[in-house]
C-alpha cells in the first residue's frame, strides 16, 4: 500500500503539473528495485526501467516528458533499492535472533551435560570416601567383634571396655558417613553464597573448638548452583585439612565479590608445611575450580600456617 499510495500520488501531482500523462513505470520501476537481491541483476533493472524509457519518449514526446520519465526511473528505481534495504536488513536481523536462539539452546543443553558430568564426578568422590570411611570403619568393627567372641569367656573385663571401644568407632563411622551424605546436596538452596558459607563456618566452629573468622566483601548477588557448590567443597575441604592436619586453633575466612569475579581465601594458624603437596583433597578441589576456568593458590610454610585462595571467574552477573 505503500508503494501504491506513493507511486500514485507521484503521477497523478505531476500529470497536474505537466498537464498531460507520461509512462506510467514508477510503480514497475519501485517494485522491480524492491524485490531483487542481486546487485548484478539490479543494475541492468535500472537501465530498462530508468535510461532507456528516457531516450524513447526524448525521441516521440516533449522535454518535459522527458525529464519527468527521467525523474520516474531515477526517484522510483531509488526508493525500491531503499525498500529493498530495509526488508534486506529485516530478514538479516530476524535470521541473527534465530541463530541466537539455536545458540542459547546448545548452551543450555551443554550446561545440562555439565551438570551432569558434575554430578557423576560427585558421585564418584561420594563412592570413594566412603569406601575409604566406611570400609575402614566395618573392618575395625568386624576385627574386634571376632577378637570379642574369645575374650567374653575368659577375660570379661576386657571384653566389656572392647564393647565400649567398638561402639564409640561405630558412631564415629555412623556420623562420618552422615556427614559425607549431607554433602551431596547442602540444604538451605535458597540461602545466599555469603549465608551458605557462613552457616558452614559457624557449624565447623562449634563441632571443633575452632575459632573462626568470616568476612565478606561486596554485593549479594546471584551465583549458579555449581559454582556455589564448587565454593562450598572448596571451604569444606579447606576447613578440614586445616584441622585434621594442621591442627589450627584460629581461621580466618574472606569471601570477596567483584562484578567479574569471586574470591575465597581460607587461613589457618596450623603448623603449615615446607612442600605443598595436593592430595586427594586438593586435586579434587583444583579440579572444581579450573572446570569453570578458576585458580586455585596455596601458599604454606612450616609452623606458619596455610592459605588456600580460589577464584572464579564471573561475567554477566547481576545483583540481587
Amino acid at each position: 500500500m505503500t508503494e501504491l499510495l506513493a507511486g500514485g500520488l507521484f503521477l497523478i501531482g505531476a500529470s497536474y503539473v505537466i498537464g498531460q500523462y507520461f509512462s506510467y513505470l514508477a510503480i514497475p520501476a519501485m517494485c522491480a528495485a524492491a524485490v531483487t537481491p542481486s546487485a548484478r541483476i539490479r543494475i541492468p533493472l535500472w537501465i530498462w526501467f530508468s535510461v532507456i524509457p528516457a531516450i524513447a519518449m526524448a525521441a516521440v514526446v516533449p522535454l518535459s516528458s522527458f525529464t519527468m520519465s527521467i525523474i520516474e526511473g531515477f526517484f522510483f528505481f531509488a526508493l525500491g533499492c531503499g525498500i529493498w534495504k530495509i526488508l534486506d536488513t529485516q530478514r538479516k536481523m530476524q535470521s541473527l535472533l534465530e541463530e541466537n536462539e539455536r545458540q542459547r539452546q546448545v548452551l543450555e543443553h551443554y550446561a545440562k551435560q555439565v551438570e551432569n558430568i558434575t554430578l557423576l564426578e560427585e558421585r564418584n568422590r561420594l563412592a570413594r570416601e566412603l569406601h575409604d570411611t566406611v570400609g575402614h570403619t566395618l573392618t575395625s568393627v568386624i576385627m574386634g567383634l571376632d577378637a570379642l567372641s574369645y575374650l567374653m569367656a575368659e577375660a570379661p573385663e576386657e571384653a566389656s571396655a572392647s564393647i565400649r571401644q567398638l561402639r564409640s568407632v561405630s558412631r564415629k563411622g555412623l556420623e562420618e558417613m552422615r556427614k559425607q551424605i549431607h554433602h551431596i546436596a547442602p540444604e538451605h538452596g535458597e540461602e545466599s553464597l555469603k549465608a551458605q558459607l557462613r552457616r558452614i563456618a559457624d557449624e565447623f566452629a562449634v563441632h571443633t573448638g575452632t575459632n573462626m573468622a568470616f568476612k565478606a566483601d561486596g554485593p549479594e548477588i546471584s551465583v549458579p548452583l555449581q559454582m556455589t557448590l564448587t565454593l562450598i567443597r572448596c571451604l569444606q575441604e579447606s576447613l578440614t585439612n586445616a584441622k585434621r592436619h594442621g591442627g589450627a586453633g584460629e581461621i580466618g575466612i574472606t569471601l570477596t565479590i567483584l562484578p567479574d569475579s569471586l574470591a575465597l581465601a581460607v587461613q589457618d594458624n596450623g603448623c603449615g608445611m615446607e612442600e605443598i603437596r595436593y592430595g586427594f583433597g586438593l586435586s579434587a578441589m583444583k579440579e572444581r575450580i579450573e572446570a569453570y576456568q578458576g585458580e586455585l593458590t596455596v601458599r604454606s610454610m612450616k609452623n606458619g600456617g596455610t592459605t588456600v585462595y580460589c577464584q572464579l571467574p564471573l561475567k554477566n552477573r547481576k545483583a540481587v
